[in-house]
């Protein structure tokens, strides 16, 4: 009886910090966020590096909107989308008819001020985003 006390108990703990740091990171994000730097590792061995490729909103409704430089869209592509976003305690998930990135960001390092994000697409290809908080 003791061990599924225990058992039950961690569990219910380790609960509570994911929830915890995912309301963290929701907060964080909220708000304007400037992408410093763009970069996309080809599979091939190839990289294409862009600064200053727009910016990103994150709205507390789970909403956002992106506006991206001509460089980084592609020749069709609107440069302006809304989209929808939620997340938890290591990933943002991006996503919506508009969004430039329908992916999974995998978050390498987060701040208040700073956030480094990594996805790969199903070629192997590695995008890396490079985001600072817009100064209000």
């Amino acid at each position: 009886m003791k061990t599924i006390y225990k058992i039950s108990l961690l569990l219910l703990t380790l609960g509570m910090i994911s929830c915890s740091a995912q309301r963290q990171l929701a907060s964080r994000l909220s708000g304007e966020w400037i992408i410093e730097e763009y970069e996309v590792s080809l599979a091939n061995g190839s990289e294409t590096r862009m600064e200053n490729a727009g910016t990103i909103v994150f709205l507390n409704s789970g909403r956002g909107q992106q506006t991206f430089t001509s460089a980084i869209t592609q020749i069709d592509a609107s440069n302006t989308g809304d989209f929808r976003w939620e997340n938890n305690a290591n990933v943002v998930f991006i996503w919506g008819r508009d969004a430039q990135y329908r992916k999974a960001w995998i978050i390498v390092e987060s701040s208040r001020s700073k956030q480094l994000w990594r996805s790969t697409d199903t070629e192997g290809n590695v995008q890396t985003m490079i985001l600072s908080k817009k100064k209000e």
